[in-house]
C-alpha cells in the first residue's frame, strides 16, 4: 500500500497557495440580495391572565445574523474560503459596508458555502453572527444602526424620518423622536418634539405593506370527556391576544435607518405604543423580538418586523 504523503493534512483549511486577505473587504462587497436578521434573546415567564414579565437575558441580547452573498469568480471565491477558514469559526473579525447603514461591528463566521454556478461565476454565502455587542450601552452613537447624534433645534428644515434626541426624560433611551413629516421647525418649540403641535413621534408608526396577516387564537381551557364531547372553559382575561407580523418592501435608506433605530434602542423587549392600521381601533403595547433587513438594490430595502404584545399595556417612562 502506497501512502500519499499530500493527502495528510490538517481540514481546517483546505486549500493551498492562496495569500489570505487581512480584511473581509478585501474579497470584494456583498450583493444584494444579503441580509441581516436580529434576535433578542429574553428570559420570560406567564402569569395569569396571559400577562408576561420579558426581560433580556444579558448585556448581549440582542444577537446580529449577517448572510452576506457573494457573487464572484474563482479567485475570489477562493480568497474568501481562505479567510473564513482562518478564523476558525471561533475567531471575530471586523465587517464594514459601503452603503453606511450600518457600523462596522466584530462577529465570527459560523458557516459559508459555495455555489458553483458555472466556471467562472460562484455565490458565496457566508452566515457571520454578531453576539458580543451591547447596545443599550452605546445609546447615543447605537452599536449597530450608523447613526450621529443631533439635538432638536428651532428654525431647522427637518424631512420625514429623521431622527433627534430631545434631552426631556430622565431616562436617555427615551429621548429619541422620529420625523413623521417633512417641515421647518418654527422659532418656538410648539412643533417640537413635545409640543402642542408637534410632528415628532416615540409610537412605531411607520406604514406596512397592504395585505398583512394576523390569527387570534383564544386561549381557552379544554376540558376531554371520554366517549363524549369537549368543552371549552373561559379561565382567563385577554384571551384574544396575537402577535403582528410585518412587512416593509422597497423602503428608503432614511426609512430603514429610522426604524431600524427605533427598533435597536428598544434592545428587543422595550415597550412601545402601536396603533394597528387596520381593523383593530384599540391601541395596543408591543415590543420587537426580532426583524431583518434585506438589502433589494440601490436605496431600496426590505424590512420584516415581528410585533409581541404586552397586554398589561404599561410603557415604562424613567427606568
Amino acid at each position: 500500500m502506497s501512502v500519499m504523503s499530500d493527502l495528510f493534512y490538517n481540514r481546517d483549511e483546505n486549500i493551498s497557495g492562496v495569500a489570505l486577505q487581512s480584511a473581509l473587504s478585501g474579497i470584494g462587497t456583498p450583493s444584494y440580495g444579503s441580509s441581516v436578521s436580529f434576535n433578542s434573546k429574553l428570559f420570560q415567564y406567564d402569569t395569569k391572565d396571559s400577562y408576561t414579565n420579558t426581560l433580556p437575558n444579558s448585556l448581549n441580547n440582542l444577537e446580529a445574523t449577517f448572510n452576506l452573498r457573494y457573487e464572484t469568480n474563482e479567485t475570489n471565491a477562493q480568497k474568501a474560503a481562505v479567510f473564513f477558514e482562518d478564523k476558525h469559526g471561533d475567531q471575530m473579525f471586523p465587517i464594514s459596508f459601503n452603503d453606511t447603514t450600518y457600523n462596522t461591528v466584530s462577529g465570527i463566521c459560523d458557516s459559508y458555502s459555495i455555489n458553483h454556478v458555472n466556471n467562472q461565476h460562484y455565490e458565496l454565502d457566508a452566515s457571520i453572527v454578531v453576539d458580543q455587542s451591547p447596545n443599550l450601552l452605546n445609546w447615543s452613537g447605537m452599536n449597530f444602526i450608523n447613526y450621529t447624534l443631533a439635538n432638536w433645534a428651532t428654525s431647522t428644515s427637518y424631512d420625514k424620518f429623521d431622527i433627534i434626541y430631545s434631552g426631556v426624560n430622565t431616562n436617555k433611551l427615551n429621548n429619541f423622536y422620529y420625523c413623521t413629516e417633512d417641515h421647518t421647525s418654527s422659532s418656538t418649540s410648539a412643533d417640537g418634539p413635545t409640543g402642542s403641535s408637534s410632528k415628532w413621534s416615540q409610537e412605531f408608526f411607520f406604514e406596512p405593506d397592504i395585505g398583512f396577516n394576523n390569527s387570534v387564537n383564544f386561549k381557552n381551557e379544554r376540558l376531554e370527556f371520554k366517549n363524549s364531547f369537549r368543552q371549552r372553559v373561559k379561565s382567563n382575561d385577554n384571551n384574544a391576544t396575537f402577535p403582528v407580523d410585518y412587512s416593509f418592501k422597497n423602503i428608503s435608506n432614511k426609512q430603514l435607518k429610522a426604524m431600524v433605530h427605533f427598533l435597536e434602542i428598544k434592545g428587543g423587549y422595550r415597550n412601545f405604543r402601536h396603533q394597528i392600521p387596520s381593523v383593530y381601533n384599540r391601541p395596543k403595547v408591543f415590543y420587537s423580538p426580532s426583524w431583518t433587513h434585506t438589502w433589494k438594490y440601490f436605496d431600496s430595502n426590505d424590512l420584516q418586523v415581528s410585533l409581541v404584545e404586552d397586554v398589561l399595556g404599561i410603557i415604562p417612562t424613567d427606568t
